[in-house]
């Protein structure tokens, strides 16, 4: 069993990824300071919030152990993003910025050296305009003993249909690193978004006359990003969505009746009244005989990697809507993670296939 360290943890997709590959981790502590995504974490994860060590500027290094064998941190992205004003790490004064935590998780680092260190951010941090912020990133790394192997990866390539680009920076501590990480190889991607969609969600989901006059007007040119194809690859999901959260088409074979909305309707026979909206915005339109939705929390957990069951312990523990948009734009992929661990956990992640496989072979020849 793996000791293991969570900072930046929000809703724990690192810890989901290797409840789901059968690693076996002791959970020292997490590191959390959104009061929500703590709350989250803890329901998700069934832990008490007390592990949680908050504000990481105010974390006491020193009272954690050494013997650590993993530490992650998706350290904050608003000043690397490029939706963000790009200030890196430090202001002009000299103060750290919001990504500029991501020294506290190297002041921990250096106290726990844990045996591998794994860091999420955004793909900007890779570009020519933070080359200086990247290099600093993993030179403060290779300072604190640690080898490190980066590499942007998109979710659409390891399972999961959404564009979704992040670099992974693998740290390996210097003293047991036998230099054989590698990045795990692209798999085919057998899923469409529309796997992950319910076919029929509340009214208040559709979008309103209001809104879908913007998209007439400008013939999708200023909104098609956020128009997405059920038999696509869904955007990027970002937690600044619970304002506008990504919108789907839905199939020109149905309608919806706004009394009953799990009734389905036939293009070929009489379209029901479309009333308005619960929650105001107008009345739902009917644009070239198909209807636009948003897309629900619940799918946005979806297309992260968690379960349904993740989200609806949410649901039932009054975390508002929003707030679920929020977590779910703010973690990663759980499905990238698998990936990585496996190549990271290679005996353990085998021994478990094998073990299935073994079972499997057994209840055949019986």
């Amino acid at each position: 069993m793996i000791k293991y360290i969570s900072l930046f943890s929000g809703i724990g997709a690192f810890e989901k990824a290797l409840d789901n590959i059968g690693v076996k981790y002791e959970l020292v502590n997490y590191c959390e300071v959104d009061k929500y995504a703590s709350k989250a974490y803890s329901l998700i994860h069934n832990v008490p919030e007390s592990m949680n060590l908050g504000d990481i500027t105010k974390v006491d290094e020193t009272k954690l152990p050494t013997e650590i064998d993993l530490m992650t941190y998706g350290f904050p992205c608003q000043d690397i993003s490029s939706a963000g004003l790009q200030k890196g790490l430090r202001n002009e004064d000299g103060s750290k910025t919001r990504s500029g935590l991501f020294f506290d998780a190297i002041r921990i680092m250096k106290h726990c050296k844990p045996r591998i260190a794994i860091a999420e951010n955004v793909k900007n941090l890779t570009s020519k305009r933070m080359s200086g912020v990247f290099d600093t990133v993993l030179s403060e790394l290779e300072d604190a003993g640690y080898n490190n192997y980066w590499q942007v990866l998109n979710a659409a390539d390891y399972g999961m249909p959404q564009g979704r680009e992040r670099v992974f920076i693998i740290s390996i501590r210097k003293d047991i690193d036998d230099r054989s990480f590698h990045f795990p190889p692209v798999i085919p991607l057998t899923k469409c978004m529309g796997d992950y969609l319910d076919d029929n969600v509340p009214s208040s989901f559709l979008l309103s006359e209001k809104q879908l006059s913007k998209i007439e007007v400008s013939n999708f040119q200023q909104e098609k990003r956020r128009i997405q194809d059920r038999g696509g690859i869904c955007m990027t999901l970002l937690a600044r969505d619970y304002k506008d959260p990504k919108c789907v088409q839905i199939a020109d074979l149905h309608y919806y009746n706004m009394d009953m909305p799990n009734r389905i309707y036939s293009p070929e026979g009489i379209s029901p009244t479309l009333k308005t909206v619960s929650g105001g915005g107008g009345e739902v339109k009917v644009l070239k005989n198909k209807l636009y939705r948003k897309l629900t929390p619940k799918e946005y957990f979806r297309l992260m990697g968690f379960s349904d069951s993740d989200y609806q312990i949410l649901v039932d523990n009054g975390i508002s809507k929003s707030q679920l948009y929020k977590m779910a734009g703010n973690s990663i992929v759980v499905t990238v993670l698998e990936n990585l661990f496996k190549q990271i956990y290679k005996p353990v992640t085998q021994s478990i296939a094998s073990l299935k496989q073994q079972s499997l072979d057994i209840l055949n020849n019986i």
